[in-house]
């Protein structure tokens, strides 16, 4: 009889005592949870602000591209610079189109002096003959506001060096007198070179354009070198866009490791899972800002071997699915 006593301390030692060790881990597991969370709202608040300090750097870059190229940037010709005859064309940047090998400049004529009337018309014909326009060159007729002129300059550059990519192109424009023909039977267009005064400039976020002078002839033209590269922001977005890719290929290569090396079974989720990813891909690439067509560097630094490092794991796993599958009906 003594010993039943001691038999039930004992059990109520033990009970206590897996009490404790419950209690314990209910502590440490709570524990790790709030350590979870705190870690959770950390990330968050990480992620926020890397967020609104990339959107204040995208505007602040973008502006300052537009702001660059917005300069006006003014070239002489044969005109002298204190003179106040002489006629003033603009030229505007408008697009460039890598894709093309072109770029948009809309001309713009602006008589000064003794070339233009009061309502800023001309006062005389001219003609003007500028790289780029279809028709060669274009009489501007006197008396009359002159129209805008609508360029297309060729681009030279590597379109496959995205995001990198740089465009040199030239602008020349020559104005010239038009007059009357000894007969009174039309007019011709003479040798005769009219001070001229090119302005350049551009409008453009997502492009840097510059420009210098390449040379001023003797006949009265203007030659201009226009050069364009990508702004930071879209540089900057293109690689960000490369990164994500990366990870991706990563968590899916890393996924798929895991899960053969801990012999965890394959689920038909993890399947769709890595054939979406094949196709998400491409379209993550092509949400790049103006990426052209497939085969650029960016393709062959990183998306080519995303590509491939899932379909890597897609085969993979399928493969050793199959494979258990197999043995384990052969087992039973």
């Amino acid at each position: 009889m003594s010993d039943e006593p001691d038999d039930v301390q004992s059990d109520d030692a033990e009970d206590a005592e897996a009490k404790k060790e419950s209690e314990g881990e209910s502590a440490s597991e709570r524990e790790a949870v709030a350590g979870r969370r705190r870690f959770g709202r950390r990330l968050l608040l990480a992620a926020l602000g890397i967020l609104i300090v990339a959107q204040i750097a995208t505007f602040v870059s973008r502006n300052n591209t537009e702001s660059a190229g917005s300069e006006v940037r003014t070239y002489l010709g044969v005109s002298d610079s204190s003179s106040e005859d002489y006629i003033q064309v603009n030229a505007r940047v408008l697009e460039v189109q890598p894709v093309a090998g072109t770029q948009q400049v809309r001309l713009t004529i602006a008589p000064h002096g003794s070339f233009a009337n009061r309502d800023g018309s001309l006062k005389q014909t001219i003609n003007l003959d500028a790289d780029g326009y279809v028709g060669g060159s274009i009489n501007l007729s006197g008396g009359e506001i002159p129209p805008p002129v609508q360029l297309v300059l060729d681009l030279d550059g590597d379109l496959s060096q995205y995001p990198f990519d740089s465009y040199a192109s030239a602008l020349q424009v020559r104005l010239t007198r038009v007059v009357k023909n000894a007969d009174g039977s039309g007019t011709t267009k003479s040798e005769e070179p009219v001070p001229t005064r090119l302005a350049v400039s551009a409008k453009q976020h997502d492009w840097a354009v510059t420009s210098s002078e390449a040379e001023a002839w003797e006949d009265g033209a203007i030659s201009v070198g226009l050069g364009a590269s990508r702004g930071g922001a879209m540089r900057a977005f293109a690689l960000f866009e490369l990164l994500v890719m990366v990870a991706l290929a990563l968590i899916a290569v890393a996924m798929t490791y895991t899960t053969l090396i801990t012999g965890r079974p394959l689920e038909f989720s993890m399947f769709v899972w890595l054939g979406a990813m094949l196709f998400a891909l491409p379209a993550v690439r092509n949400t790049m800002p103006g990426v052209p067509g497939v085969g650029t560097v960016l393709d062959y630094a990183g998306f080519f071997w995303c590509l491939i490092a899932v379909a890597a794991c897609l085969i993979t796993a399928a493969i050793t699915f199959i494979r258990t599958a197999f043995k384990t009906r052969h087992e039973n």
